[in-house]
């Protein structure tokens, strides 16, 4: 591995989507995007609903992120992903069907769970109106 590249891997329930070396990749992270590149300071943390990029050998691919958790080290970046997909695999139907699923799971969740399900919501929601344009 050389010393400007790095591990990554992009994990769903279903499937591994990546697992490779990478330049640098952009998460969505719940206090604003971030940036990670080789040799990055360990850092755990949650991802919110929006688009990820993955930069290889001047090409790039954008994944959709519906949420989950990212674990990143000097070495190796780990991101587990609720459900992810392909930007160009992504529709306002999928959008949709995330945004009736959180609606209703807000139905359900204690005064802490509504804080983070009502900003997932509003993320969703904004996703969907990027769609729609």
């Amino acid at each position: 591995m050389s010393e400007d590249r790095f591990n990554f891997e992009l994990v769903t329930p279903e499937k591994v989507l990546v697992s490779r070396e990478v330049e640098s990749v952009c998460i969505p992270g719940v206090e604003g995007d971030m940036t990670i590149l080789a040799n990055h300071s360990a850092l755990a943390t949650a991802i919110r609903p929006g688009y990820l990029k993955v930069e290889e050998s001047g090409k790039s691919e954008t994944y959709f992120l519906a949420g989950g958790f990212v674990e990143i080290s000097q070495k190796e970046v780990i991101l587990l992903a609720e459900k992810a997909a392909l930007e160009s695999d992504v529709s306002v139907e999928i959008i949709t069907d995330l945004i009736q699923k959180t609606e209703q799971a807000l139905e359900h969740a204690s005064e802490l769970q509504k804080c983070v399900l009502a900003k997932k919501l509003n993320d969703l929601k904004s996703i969907k109106d990027q769609l729609q344009k």
